[in-house]
This record gives structure tokens, C-alpha cells and sequence, in this order.
């Protein structure tokens, strides 16, 4: 009965930590690039590149990856990504949510490779935009 209970509990809070996410708008997109690019030394030859979907391997990009996420709530340093928080951010207008769930989740690895938190963020970050790319531009777009 206890072990019960304390399922329960511990569900009704992940429900209510992902109800509590504050999904992001075009304008918190734009303040956190610009917040993120100034903290990581963005050059403009770099923006070029992300704003074609291009995200080269180095320091620069992943930090900047990783600040964007989480200053979006989407990941933390040492727990990694927050998926309800993903599903929720990118799954605004889409009915099949179980099926962007299951496509977070294989790309959102627990770190057994003990890298470093931008190279965990960057890694899941690439990750998904290998298999959901259209919706990353779609989601992009409506906010630019």
C-alpha cells in the first residue's frame, strides 16, 4: 500500500512539474539567442550557419545549445533533459504527443558517457534534429 501511495505521489508531481512548464514565445526566442550568443561569443559567421540549420562541433555551438536549453527549461546540468518540458515546447498544435515523446526520449541518453553538460545538451540537441528536423524549421519559423 505504501509503495501504492508513493507511486501515485510521485506521478502527480511529474504531472504537475510538466503543467507547470511555461511554454516559450517567438519573443523568448528571441531574447534567449540574443542572451546566449552574447554570453558564448556567437560570431555573425556562426549565426549564419544556425539559421540554416547548420551546427558545427565546437565550444562555441554547444555552449550556446546548451544555454538556450536551459534557459528554456528543456534541460539541467546534471539531470539532463526534461522531456515532458521538450514535448510540451515543440509539441504546441501537434496531436500525436506520445509519438514526439517516444522520439525525444531515444535522443534524451542519461549520460553514461559522462561527457560534459554542453556536449550531453549539444549531442541530444543534434539527436533530434536528425529525426524531427521539419518540425524544429516549422517550430523555428513561427517564432522568427
Amino acid at each position: 500500500m505504501k509503495n501504492g501511495v508513493a507511486i501515485l505521489l510521485c506521478a502527480l508531481i511529474g504531472l504537475a512539474s510538466a503543467a507547470d512548464y511555461k511554454l516559450r514565445t517567438a519573443e523568448d526566442l528571441q531574447k534567449t539567442r540574443k542572451e546566449c550568443g552574447e554570453a558564448n561569443k556567437v560570431t555573425e559567421a556562426l549565426v549564419a550557419k544556425y539559421k540554416v540549420f547548420e551546427y558545427p562541433e565546437d565550444d562555441i555551438t554547444r555552449n550556446y545549445i546548451k544555454c538556450i536549453f536551459n534557459k528554456f527549461d528543456l534541460f539541467e546540468d546534471t539531470k539532463g533533459f526534461k522531456v515532458d518540458n521538450l514535448v510540451a515546447q515543440l509539441g504546441q498544435g501537434k496531436e500525436d504527443k506520445a509519438a514526439l515523446k517516444v522520439d525525444i526520449e531515444k535522443c534524451a541518453d542519461k549520460n553514461e558517457q559522462k561527457s560534459p553538460a554542453n556536449v550531453w545538451a549539444f549531442r541530444g540537441f543534434k539527436c533530434f534534429l536528425s529525426k524531427n528536423l521539419p518540425l524544429v524549421q516549422a517550430a523555428v519559423q513561427k517564432k522568427n
